[in-house]
């Protein structure tokens, strides 16, 4: 399989990176920090030249190989061979301290290890995969470039893109999908190993580093997203990367700080270019950043930040000047996920509500009764609980409501209860227990990382799935509860914790609830087509109707109408399945902002020989029995209730 070349490249940076170091962790973070530029400057400079192709991308991971074998070799370096926890953790302890951790360290190897199993045999079927995370790779890799396109749904375009990037070149390397996930796998198992990192960075012993490790691993969010192409952990290792390079530099000799801001201004740049939740996350860590070089440069401190700023911009100033052009803003068009108003009341607001979405439990009378104490409190704030100005969803409420029978296994909705309350058990610790504050730079660390969720609660609206956007910060603040456990004096009682959130992860891991292990419908014996569905079973039928219509038909360039319902990678994976023809696909009779790529050079000719048109309650498309489009006349030739097939008219 040629997807091995970028993952043979990433090991070889890191073998690179790793002989004059002194902890294999920190080449882990470093190798990856440089692939993942690696990564960006690639797709962005084929793309520019159409070049996109398998022989391109083949051939300059080819060659990126070769160059890196070949100077890993001229410089004789030493291929570690072995796991050796006491050597590379640098800590010497007694036997049963070594064996307690060694069982912490087997047990988090293989939740990891499972996930990653899900991860491999499972299609990509999350809803936003379905929309637009896997959608937009098929647009790129059929025309050649990530330029903009037509299509009914925006956020193909000026959505964040660089986890895409790395799908792209799985995906074209490995003529499929099924590598897809692991985007989201390996920036777990970044995570696990960065945590650890910053944990010993805050001072924290073999213990509070280990501790950290399973903290998280074990997030509920975590694990089930870990198996999708979601990116919320994708932004959550750049977001390590960066916490971990900050500590290094305010740590590092002066004469360090110019290859500390390039490592700064990399990660943020990337943890940018991955989502846009980004920035919220950022903030907090850039600001304590220049802080500590105006007390330590004064007034070069504009030194490193320029730098910083530099880098972060030129990762994304592609990715920016797309957006300008076609939406007259970087960022893309608005979403409406801003805060219309402001002010210390909504902040509680949002704070309760955020919070809520994580305390949801298998217990429907908890649920309601939390709902309505929230309820009640915003009686006394004065603000309306359900303001559309600071909502998004339409209504507010406790996750399961009166009637929850079970623990969520959805990856978009999920909560961390646990790991909540242990946050809560460790602030009361670390407030009451002033040694703890002793350590290097936790109380900065802490009110940084606590910074970030403030900032995301007072600017972004509620809204039902706001619970996976909170995973970088619990992946953020599990140094700290790693190092407060392992400053407990009864040992045991933090041991018995960890083995807790261990074991109770194990839900989640196998009773995920679009690619369960354990279940009638497994990911083992439910067929792969069955599982791009498990989102909405009930359009496998109607898109697989509407496919082998078309293939009767010999019709390979198709034509999307999907009004406001997007749900259209499933028909890219039918369509291409057993079509001899090279298909060709475009959005067609597009309505918003896009619209005037059609006019260009690559979409103008663009004939149809068919159109599909979604016509489901999301699409707020009504049922019609005949498309105009280039002032040519198409009658539905295939009906269901979902959707319509359409050909030409002979007429």
């Amino acid at each position: 399989m040629m997807i091995i070349l970028p993952l043979v490249s990433l090991i070889m940076i890191f073998l690179l990176i790793n002989k004059n170091r002194n902890d294999w962790r920190d080449s882990v973070i470093l190798a990856s920090t440089y692939w993942g530029v690696l990564i960006a400057v690639i797709t962005e400079f084929l793309s520019i030249l159409k070049l996109i192709t398998f022989g391109c991308i083949l051939g300059t991971w080819g060659l990126i190989c070769i160059i890196l074998i070949y100077l890993y070799f001229r410089l004789n370096h030493k291929i570690i061979t072995a796991f050796e926890p006491n050597k590379y953790f640098q800590i010497n302890q007694d036997i049963k301290i070594q064996s307690s951790i060694n069982f912490l360290l087997y047990g988090t190897g293989f939740v990891v290890a499972t996930v990653g199993l899900i991860a491999i045999i499972a299609p990509p079927n999350n809803w936003d995969s379905m929309d637009y995370h896997m959608s937009r790779v098929a647009y790129w890799i059929q025309n050649y470039s990530i330029a903009n396109y037509p299509t009914s749904y925006t956020p193909q375009l000026y959505q964040n893109p660089w986890s895409e990037f790395v799908i792209l070149h799985f995906k074209i390397l490995s003529d499929g999908d099924y590598f897809a996930n692991l985007v989201q796998w390996l920036s777990m198992i970044g995570c696990i190993i960065g945590v650890s990192l910053i944990a010993k960075q805050l001072g924290a012993n073999l213990r509070g580093q280990v501790f950290s490790a399973v903290v998280t691993a074990t997030i509920p969010m975590g694990i089930l997203q870990a198996s999708s192409t979601q990116n919320d952990y994708v932004v959550a290792f750049w977001l390590v990367s960066l916490a971990y390079y900050l500590l290094s530099a305010i740590q590092a000799k002066p004469s360090e700080i110019w290859t500390n801001s390039f490592k700064i201004g990399s990660s943020i740049g990337l943890a940018i270019l991955s989502k846009g939740t980004a920035y919220f996350y950022v903030f907090p860590f850039f600001i304590w950043f220049a802080v500590h070089q105006i007390k330590r440069l004064r007034w070069q401190a504009w030194k490193p930040a320029f730098i910083v700023v530099s880098i972060s911009l030129l990762l994304n100033i592609s990715h920016y000047l797309r957006n300008y052009n076609l939406f007259a803003s970087p960022l893309g068009e608005p979403g409406g996920y801003r805060n219309e108003v402001f002010g210390v009341n909504i902040l509680i607001s949002n704070i309760l509500r955020n919070i809520a979405l994580h305390i949801g439990t298998p217990i429907g009378l908890w649920n309601g009764i939390a709902n309505r104490l929230i309820q009640i409190i915003h009686i006394f704030i004065g603000v309306d609980v359900n303001d559309p100005r600071i909502t998004f969803s339409k209504t507010f409420f406790v996750p399961g409501g009166w009637a929850t029978i079970g623990i969520t296994g959805n990856e978009n909705s999920a909560g961390n209860l646990v790991h909540l309350a242990l946050i809560i058990i460790c602030l009361i610790i670390f407030i009451y227990r002033k040694s703890i504050w002793k350590q290097n730079y936790i109380f900065a660390y802490l009110i940084t990382t606590i910074s970030t969720f403030l900032i995301f609660c007072y600017l972004v609206k509620w809204q039902a799935w706001n619970s996976r956007l909170h995973l970088p910060f619990f992946v953020l603040i599990s140094p700290f509860l790693g190092v407060v456990l392992s400053k407990l004096k009864k040992q045991k009682i933090a041991t018995f914790i960890i083995t807790f959130l261990l074991i109770s992860s194990l839900t989640w891991v196998f009773f995920n609830k679009y690619r369960p292990i354990i279940a009638s419908n497994n990911i083992f014996q439910t067929s792969r087509i069955e599982q791009y569905f498990s989102n909405r079973p009930y359009l496998q039928v109607t898109y697989t109707g509407a496919v082998e219509f078309l293939n009767l038909k010999k019709c390979s360039n198709i034509g999307l109408s999907m009004g406001n319902d997007p749900w259209e990678y499933p028909l890219w994976v039918l369509l291409q399945q057993n079509n001899q023809k090279l298909v060709k696909i475009q959005h067609v009779n597009v309505t918003n902002i896009s619209a005037i790529l059609e006019k260009d050079d690559s979409y103008k000719d663009f004939e149809p020989c068919g159109i599909i048109s979604m016509e489901t309650k999301k699409s707020k498309q009504k049922k019609s029995f005949e498309i105009n489009f280039k002032g040519k006349t198409y009658i539905r030739a295939w009906d269901s209730p979902e959707l319509g097939v359409f050909t030409r008219s002979e007429n």
